[in-house]
């Protein structure tokens, strides 16, 4: 009997130390898992306060050929400062480039409501007046709790 009841605390000793290195792996497992929930809300956040629009009017866009220059305005329509140096344009699926881009407002952040003028060559594209066209803007905030927002759509413009 004296053996039996050895055995038993051996066997109760193991079972509690197993039962600690399920629980600690566990409970280190739901941190790493509330840590990217975390994560993912702030993204989230910062994503829903990151918007822009057009303002240009998209059925008679400044379009020049020769100079591959095409003119739009975008509009901080968001409540986060967005980067005027992070943008992204893509027309009728061919990326641009930007040969300038200018602030119509006195101060340089892009800021809610200030409007960021864009010159932009789309990449092989040959457009006549009357042609319309996909419009797609890809745009990103300053940081918010350590990350970026972005936003992005899409607008069908006509060639004036």
């Amino acid at each position: 009997m004296a053996d039996g009841g050895a055995s038993e605390i051996l066997m109760l000793i193991t079972g509690l130390i197993t039962a600690g290195i399920a629980a600690s792996v566990l409970i280190a497992s739901w941190g790493g898992i509330a840590s990217s929930i975390e994560s993912n809300k702030t993204q989230l956040e910062a994503d829903t306060m990151t918007k822009a629009s057009l303002t240009s009017d998209p059925m008679d866009m400044s379009w020049n050929q020769t100079a591959c220059n095409l003119t739009i305005h975008l509009q901080n329509t968001g409540k986060l400062v967005l980067k005027n140096g992070e943008i992204g344009v893509i027309v009728n699926g061919s990326d641009t480039s930007i040969s300038n881009r200018r602030m119509l407002t006195s101060t340089t952040d892009w800021i809610q409501g200030n409007v960021l003028e864009l010159r932009i060559c789309p990449t092989g594209l040959t457009l006549n007046p009357g042609d319309e066209t996909v419009l797609t803007i890809i745009v990103r905030s300053e940081e918010y709790r350590g990350v970026s927002g972005t936003y992005a759509f899409s607008e069908v413009i006509r060639i004036g």
